[in-house]
């Protein structure tokens, strides 16, 4: 940054007149040849041979590229220099209303840096965006030093010096900030890790939220599968055939509509607390608050995943002889000693497949936390969602879904070595 720049002595009006303002910031301006490569970037696009369609696209692009060319943008158009340009002769002078056109749509173009600038400085310290916009409007107004006090007069969040701070805090174009955020740490001025202010602290408790249901689901789902899985595989196959249609009909059914049926049921006016007032086993001043909460969470989440548990342990199960048991018995082996020694060691295979499908689902699984958790359900999946889909925060979700994805491998890995791959059977 250059103080002596004429940029920021010159004030250049709203209405006009542009061109010598312009002039004095930088005389460059007033040479064909700083125009020129605008001019080929909307020459090109005119050139262009194409349907309607792809013709009004790549003239688009090309407010695109001019805007790109003249600002660090991407995503802003020049529109009104696109349209000066496409008329002009190449070799005389630009008038007034190409440094009109200019001046406009670098406004725009800096009024989209500045709040595109101004909405990341808010993920490092919340009010920076308010800051910001306050400011420029204000800043407007100085016309002479001293600044600081005129800065501070407008906004008196100007005087903090923790404001200051967090700058310095962003000015690296590559951080590691977004890692530590998804864990409550930051950095500090001096570069060091220190932990999120207390009020901000709420990643930490979502992760062991996480994984403390993903466990809890998985080992509910594994004790209602196992004996499922027992009776499909040795019932008559028309028994059979008729249950194995109860286990897969939840995915004739939309998941939400699932959701919402278990939302009715689990209310406290809703079908199981109905139940258990006319029963008499509650009374109706102590109704069971299952809903917008972890319980009503682990439960619908365990119905909902347990035929991935169910069919990777019938498949394994299916294909043990029942004479496996029978020869147990024969040797002497009472039957539970015959299951637990010679049946349940050959399921094995079909119980790890079970348990790491359902696990790595429900570890990443934010839809139904989202409808029935309420604020004690929200798990690190639906901090992902929101923030890419309300607070844009991308970069934040990019990183905990990358903290998500590691996890699992590493749990994936654990599991190769403990139990092996080639081991795992899938239904």
């Amino acid at each position: 940054m250059n103080p002596d720049d004429p940029g920021w002595r010159v004030i250049i009006p709203k209405r006009g007149p542009y061109k010598e303002p312009i002039l004095k910031i930088n005389p460059l301006w007033g040479e064909v040849e700083t125009w020129m490569p605008l001019s080929r970037i909307v020459h090109n696009s005119l050139e262009y041979e194409g349907s309607k369609k792809e013709k009004r696209n790549v003239e688009k692009r090309a407010q695109f590229d001019i805007c790109s060319y003249l600002t660090p943008l991407t995503n802003a158009a020049c529109s009104r220099l696109f349209k000066v340009l496409k008329n002009w002769d190449q070799q005389s002078l630009p008038d007034e209303k190409f440094y009109k056109a200019l001046y406009k749509d670098l406004s725009s173009a800096h009024k989209f840096l500045t709040g595109k600038s101004s909405t990341r400085m808010n993920y490092e310290k919340p009010g920076w965006k308010s800051l910001v916009n306050k400011s420029r409007r204000g800043f407007n107004k100085i016309k002479n030093p001293p600044y600081k006090e005129a800065m501070i007069k407008i906004e008196k969040r100007w005087g903090d010096v923790n404001v200051w701070q967090s700058l310095v805090a962003m000015k690296d174009p590559f951080t590691s900030g977004y890692y530590l955020n998804a864990f409550d740490r930051k950095y500090d001025v001096n570069s060091n890790v220190i932990m999120q202010p207390e009020e901000r602290q709420v990643y930490v408790m979502l992760w062991w939220r996480t994984l403390l249901l993903s466990l809890i689901v998985t080992i509910g789902c594994l004790l209602l599968a196992y004996p499922t899985a027992h009776l499909l595989a040795t019932l008559p196959l028309k028994y059979s055939n008729l249950l194995m249609i109860c286990v897969l009909m939840p995915f004739w059914t939309s998941l939400l509509v699932r959701i919402v049926a278990w939302m009715v049921m689990l209310q406290q006016e809703g079908v199981i607390n109905d139940v258990l007032v006319s029963g008499g086993i509650l009374s109706d001043e102590n109704r069971l608050p299952m809903m917008y909460n972890f319980t009503g969470t682990v439960i619908v989440m365990i119905q909902i995943l347990l035929p991935f548990m169910i069919l990777p342990i019938y498949s394994v199960m299916k294909g043990i002889p029942p004479s496996y048991m029978r020869a147990a018995q024969n040797l002497g082996a009472t039957p539970s000693l015959a299951f637990l020694k010679v049946y349940m060691p050959q399921t094995l295979p079909g119980i790890g497949a079970g348990v790491i499908l359902v696990f790595i689902v429900a570890i990443g699984y934010y839809i139904t936390p989202e409808l029935v958790g309420g604020k004690d359900g929200k798990l690190i999946g639906n901090m992902v969602a929101y923030h890419m889909q309300k607070s844009l925060n991308w970069g934040l979700a990019a990183a905990m879904g990358t903290v998500l994805l590691g996890a699992i491998l590493i749990l994936y890995w654990v599991y190769d070595k403990i139990v092996g791959i080639d081991n795992m059977k899938l239904a």
